[in-house]
């Protein structure tokens, strides 16, 4: 209760739109460190007058972060590269342009950036700006151009709050022409959206209180036009409804009356907001918590997927109690500072929108109109057909890598072997001429469900390996799991050759689902163990994909 109290009150230090430098620096969060990742950091700047500003946004989250500096080097030749979770160009460029062009220096700099991605697999930051005309669009593409490297624009996080990137006094100073106001705020993107949005799993609903949080008032003691939406609180729905764009659930938890709530979003025009904006509507008198874990439960979530927004920090400190992995954060009275701090939230913020994010909101609003059918038709056949159910199976699908690594990191129930891969490792993967990775796409007349499920399979002698299985829990249900899996192991299981299929197992606190698929597969009464689990690719073949659902291969 204690560290989460400090945690709350920390948020006005660490949101604020002018970051103030001895309060932050001063700020003690208690330090329960859940993770510890180490990023080599590769410059030919300073970066160690910014990195102890770092340190409260990452206690903020329970993170500690071991930074490896190289030392000054215009060269980038990674001489003592180690493995590390992350990696991070700190790239002063101007440096760079005194000697060559700007198209030069973005062909030498795109080799280098290859050199890294030959040796190491993990995401790769490339911290820099320009000033040169097109120059940003033009970074962007050289950082596109290879799998999981990202350009992090310091000139347009300095922007963002009016700080100027540069003050010429710093570079005797700290050895960074960065100016002391653009440290902070780079601190902070550093700290809150560009390493988790690298290293973490999504955060994927934000649910929120209505009174005092949304609005200022009480609907219950100051009826439908009596609670105020002040600007602060106008421009919080505003952001709040970019999220659901963005493929992020929202939902409502509130103590009122539902009929109330109803009536409020139905008489207030001047709400950004409005209650079909919500994926989930909690109002009742009953235990947030509870309300929460429902919500977790129709989306199809895991709680620590789940950021809980509240004015009332017993309701907050009630909540961490109950679900401790739900991420909280306090209302402020100033809903800019509230808005401000959801989008500083480790995992809220994405380095890229994909067009799966944002079908997974549409996607679940269908859902209610299939179970209404297949309450209606009892044959399985009958409903795909009446459904339009179709699946299309890619082999090696580069085009689909961003999306392949999310399912890997974010699914946590249908995840056989739980490796992780990120998108390097897929990339990786794709190009091996001794591995095959199929993606599944699940469409019907309702909606596009998108890149649903990934196998990731290896041949070794006379196994096909599955290193990684994961279907999205959004298909999950649907009865459609065995042909998904086994259609797509038919086809590497030919093309290789093999005569058996092994699948890895790993047992994590959540992938139950994914193991009872399995022990039914191969026949076991019990939860398969950890370790490798072999069926005959006879067996496999036996198998016949479900009536009424059709079948296409690489967009045939």
């Amino acid at each position: 209760m204690e560290i989460q109290t400090t945690r709350y009150e920390a948020q006005a230090i660490l949101f604020s739109a002018k970051i103030p430098r001895l309060a932050l620096l001063n700020l003690s969060i208690g330090k329960c460190h859940d993770r510890l990742p180490t990023v080599n950091v590769w410059r030919n700047h300073g970066i160690e007058s910014l990195i102890p500003l770092t340190t409260p946004f990452f206690d903020y989250q329970d993170w500690k972060v071991d930074f490896r500096l190289g030392g000054y080097d215009d060269t980038l030749m990674f001489g003592t590269w180690q493995a590390a979770d992350a990696e991070i160009l700190w790239l002063d460029s101007v440096r760079f342009l005194v000697n060559m062009s700007f198209g030069e220096w973005l062909a030498w700099l795109a080799q280098r950036l290859a050199a890294l991605r030959a040796v190491s697999r993990a995401p790769i930051i490339l911290a820099t700006w320009s000033n040169e005309p097109r120059g940003t669009e033009r970074l962007q593409a050289v950082a596109d151009g290879l799998p999981a490297v990202y350009f992090a624009d310091l000139q347009a996080a300095c922007g963002e709050f009016n700080v100027p990137l540069l003050d010429s006094r710093s570079a005797a100073l700290a050895g960074t022409p960065l100016s002391s106001f653009a440290q902070l705020v780079l601190a902070r993107a550093l700290a809150c959206h560009w390493l988790p949005a690298a290293l973490s799993p999504p955060i994927k609903a934000v649910a929120l209180d209505l009174d005092n949080t949304l609005h200022e008032g009480v609907l219950g003691e100051d009826g439908v036009h009596g609670v105020r939406l002040t600007p602060g609180h106008a421009a919080l729905q505003s952001f709040v409804k970019s999220l659901r764009a963005r493929g992020i659930f929202l939902a409502l938890v509130s103590r009122n009356e539902l009929s109330d709530v109803e009536a409020l979003f139905a008489a207030r025009r001047d709400y950004p907001l409005c209650l079909a904006d919500f994926s989930a509507v909690e109002v009742t008198w009953g235990d947030k918590a509870a309300a929460l874990s429902r919500i977790a439960s129709a989306l199809r979530i895991a709680p620590d997927a789940l950021v809980f927004v509240d004015d009332n920090p017993g309701e907050l400190a009630s909540v961490a109690m109950q679900l401790p992995q739900v991420h909280t954060v306090y209302a402020h009275p100033d809903a800019d500072l509230t808005r401000r701090v959801l989008g500083f939230y480790p995992g809220l913020w994405r380095w890229r929108v994909e067009s799966e994010d944002t079908k997974r909101v549409q996607d679940l609003h269908a859902n209610t109109e299939r179970e209404a059918l297949a309450a209606e038709v009892a044959d399985p056949a009958d409903y795909f057909r009446g459904l339009q159910v179709k699946l299309t199976f890619r082999s090696d699908p580069t085009e689909q890598l961003a999306r392949l690594a999310d399912l890997c990191n974010k699914t946590n129930q249908f995840n056989l072997a739980l490796r992780r891969f990120n998108l390097a490792e897929v990339a990786a993967c794709v190009e091996r001429s001794d591995a095959r990775v199929t993606s599944v796409q699940l469409t019907d007349r309702l909606s596009d469900s998108g890149v649903i499920a990934v196998i990731v399979a290896m041949s070794q002698g006379e196994q096909l390996v599955v290193d990684e299985l994961c279907i999205s829990c959004r298909a999950m249900g649907r009865q459609l799991e065995d042909t998904m899996i086994l259609t797509a192991l038919q086809e590497s299981a030919a093309f290789f050759g093999h005569t058996q299929v092994a699948f890895r197992v790993r047992i994590g606190p959540r992938n139950q689902p994914a193991l009872a698929w399995l022990a039914r597969l191969i026949g076991q009464s019990d939860t398969p163990a950890a370790g490798l689990h072999v069926l005959p690719v006879d067996k496999l073949l036996e198998f016949p994909p479900a009536e009424g659902v059709v079948i296409a291969w690489n967009d045939q």
